[in-house]
């Protein structure tokens, strides 16, 4: 009997050694006794590792783990584990940049895994006021999240989780900041956000809209009451083109005004031809809310196509919809009829000249090189600032931001005992909802290792995921993973170390949307989300890379048939040392990289 059959036959009739097998040759004996393990300088074992879509998430989201929950039919319990890392797959569905897809090792055979459109399937699967079913009781402390935005909600959600009295306030009537008042509609339902905020007030957190933290001194009450505070009060001030006109033209307005208004259900008046100032992801959001409200939308930004920051999802279907582009264009003035009114925009022609901090090439006038736009309303969307005015001198800011430490803390001069942590676009990092959530989360574990006595640097190293910044909530809470074999978070799987001839080509799942005239004459929401088959087709492209998926090719490969199966009720597989020569074979054939080759154990010889 060859020894691929005899693995076969193992696994079908639940052998979990060849041991157990009688001898080929009864007549012969068997070769038990002898232990080739002995031979070994290398062992393989079943390690777990990250797969590069969680290393490139700034969340640390573990989405091969869900996939695989998903892809086995299991909805509930997949929506669950993804809400471990990153607590609003509802509204990251939508939102997200998707920084792990770009990272996909199926790039390598085809394309990236819809990852986003799967967590936004698995999003829609729950009611989002259903509160998380494992709540903890109260640990005594308290926690006060200054601002509802992305960072202020994560905070809150992890705080509940460890068993924090979370009060979370925000300024505007309304719960939700960035997410509710900055992007548009179309892209994130406002009843989504408001079901969001039902579900964290499920939990127990204590919601307090209408309730500005308007100066220091309502700071140092906060101190005065609470345990520990995480300011995430966003970015609220536009800024300045500091060109003449701006000021007292009427007609002219910055990109979050507008954006809050029509949010607000406010009469906005824009004409019927309109020019965004910007590049980033808030001019993109107005150019296509002005095409909504039935402008001729021209964008200019003042360097190429290939410097801009908006994302190029959102900057193609804006051209799908009618936005015109003017790159390497700058405003130099804007002109005023006699009653006041915006008439047209000057702009400079641009150029670019070498690179600056930020990396991208400086953009230069050309001189005398002028043209006009004609407009009725100009909207400003060039960036944005925090509003730092309640905060006085009491924390210092540098740049227009405030800098944590690495810990996220704060060190304010400032009456009471609560210690300060801030987190989202008040602080240095990438202005985008998913980082936001990653602050929130990191602020929370670093409080309550302030609060437990625990070392925060040597906690940090220990739940850190792959090469980059993202946190292990899970790894803080020992929650067991999906698969119960030994992780190696920190070890990631490239595209190098998959074997490809394993997996066949496989076209991604296409969502059907409307096209762009159809989209463009509401608000509402265009983008459907997939069906349960469509997730599990698309789940089954998933490589599960660095993860076992009892595939059996370490089993089947095994020349001396020392991988044994564990049996149906447990999951994986084990090496029988004794007799593994360390070959490696199935190491190389593991197709995910689930496999590690290290060193075997040299025993130190007792002295004499």
């Amino acid at each position: 009997m060859s020894m691929i059959k005899r693995s076969v036959l193992a696994r079908q009739f639940g052998i979990k050694t060849w041991r157990e097998f009688p001898p080929m040759n009864t007549s012969l004996g068997t070769m038990l006794h002898n232990q080739t393990g002995s031979w070994r300088y290398l062992k393989p074992i079943y390690e777990d590792k990250t797969p590069p879509c969680q290393n490139a998430c700034p969340a640390g989201n573990d989405i091969e783990g869900w996939i695989k929950l998903l892809q086995n039919g299991d909805f509930k319990q997949a929506y669950w584990h993804l809400k471990r890392e990153q607590p609003f797959p509802a509204m990251l569905g939508r939102v997200c940049f998707t920084f792990c897809e770009p990272a996909c090792n199926r790039l390598e055979l085809d394309e990236a895994v819809g990852i986003r459109e799967l967590e936004r399937f698995l999003g829609d699967q729950v009611p989002l006021s259903t509160p998380h079913p494992d709540l903890p009781d109260g640990n005594g402390k308290r926690l006060a999240v200054v601002g509802s935005g992305p960072a202020g909600m994560s905070a809150a959600y992890y705080g509940r989780l460890l068993g924090y009295d979370v009060h979370l306030f925000e300024a505007l009537p309304v719960m939700g900041g960035v997410l509710r008042v900055g992007i548009p509609a179309y892209r994130l339902p406002r009843e989504l956000v408001e079901a969001e905020f039902e579900g964290l007030k499920n939990m127990g957190i204590v919601m307090k809209p209408n309730t500005p933290v308007g100066d220091v001194e309502a700071l140092a009450k906060l101190r005065n009451a609470f345990d520990y505070i995480f300011l995430a009060t966003g970015v609220h001030l536009s800024m300045k083109l500091l060109v003449k006109g701006e000021d007292e033209g009427r007609g002219v307005l910055s990109g979050l005004a507008l954006l809050k208004k029509v949010a607000q259900s406010e009469p906005v008046h824009l004409g019927k031809k309109t020019a965004i100032i910007g590049g980033g992801n808030t001019a993109i959001d107005c150019a296509r809310t002005a095409v909504r409200m039935g402008c001729d939308v021209t964008v200019l930004y003042r360097r190429s196509e290939a410097e801009m920051p908006a994302h190029p999802e959102e900057v193609r279907e804006a051209r799908e919809e009618g936005v015109q582009f003017r790159f390497l264009a700058a405003p130099e003035r804007i002109e005023l009829n006699e009653d006041g009114f915006v008439t047209k925009l000057v702009c400079s022609e641009m150029r670019l000249g070498p690179p600056d901090e930020s990396g991208r090439r400086r953009p230069e006038k050309k001189e005398g090189a002028l043209f006009d736009i004609m407009t009725d309303t100009i909207v400003t969307a060039i960036g944005e600032r925090p509003d730092f005015s309640y905060l006085k001198d009491a924390v210092p800011i540098e740049n227009g931001i405030l800098h944590p430490d690495e810990n996220l803390q704060v060190h304010a001069a400032l009456n009471g005992n609560a210690k300060i942590y801030a987190g989202g676009d008040i602080i240095d990092m990438p202005h985008t909802v998913v980082h936001a959530v990653a602050a929130g989360k990191k602020a929370v574990i670093a409080m309550d290792c302030d609060h437990k006595g625990k070392h925060i640097s040597e906690v940090m190293e220990s739940i850190a995921v792959g090469n980059g910044s993202a946190l292990s909530f899970s790894k803080y809470m020992e929650w067991k993973p999906v698969n119960s074999v030994s992780q190696n978070l920190r070890k990631v799987v490239d595209s190098e170390k998959i074997v490809y001839d394993y997996f066949q080509k496989v076209p991604r799942t296409k969502r059907e949307d409307p096209d762009a005239d159809s989209r463009k004459r509401s608000f509402d929401v265009y983008s459907r989300t997939f069906t349960g088959d469509d997730a599990q087709k698309e789940a089954a492209r998933c490589l599960h890379c660095g993860r076992c998926t009892e595939c059996d090719n370490c089993l089947i490969f095994c020349p001396d048939m020392s991988v044994l199966y564990k049996g149906s009720d447990r999951f994986g597989y084990a090496f029988d040392y004794d007799y593994c020569k360390g070959c490696g074979i199935c190491f190389t054939e593991c197709p995910r990289h689930a496999i590690s080759m290290v060193e075997e154990e040299t025993p130190v010889p007792e002295e004499v």
